[in-house]
């Protein structure tokens, strides 16, 4: 009788070591850049057409003229403004991290590549 094993599944972890946690933004690749611009612009689009909408109905419950449509947008886009600078400096402040950590693994290197010589 021949041996009825079922096959391994294969392996889903990569050899190559981790240059990040799981899960950990890597703010050097493309994607990184385009989630972070995707966000700006849908923080920006949801609070202008928030304010716009919020303003359009106040105006249609006080039966007066587009007074709070505009005050509704300009409101909307000062609050989107605001989203977006807290984003903005958030990435980079991750960018900062990156730097920095590469920065004194690079210097490490070295050390050990100096004191290997010695």
């Amino acid at each position: 009788m021949a041996d009825q094993r079922e096959p391994e599944a294969p392996r889903l972890e990569s050899d190559r070591p981790q240059r990040s946690p799981t899960g950990a933004v890597n703010f050097g690749s493309k994607g990184a850049f385009i989630a972070l611009f995707s966000q700006i612009g849908i923080t920006l689009l949801v609070a202008n057409l928030g304010g716009a909408l919020l303003g359009r109905w106040v105006d249609g419950a006080l039966n007066s003229n587009p007074i709070f449509l505009i005050v509704g947008f300009i409101g909307g886009f000062a609050v989107g403004a605001v989203g977006a600078a807290q984003l903005i400096k958030r990435a980079l402040k991750q960018f900062e991290l990156s730097d920095t950590a590469d920065r004194e693994a690079r210097l490490a290197r070295r050390r050990a590549e100096s004191e290997r010589e010695e």
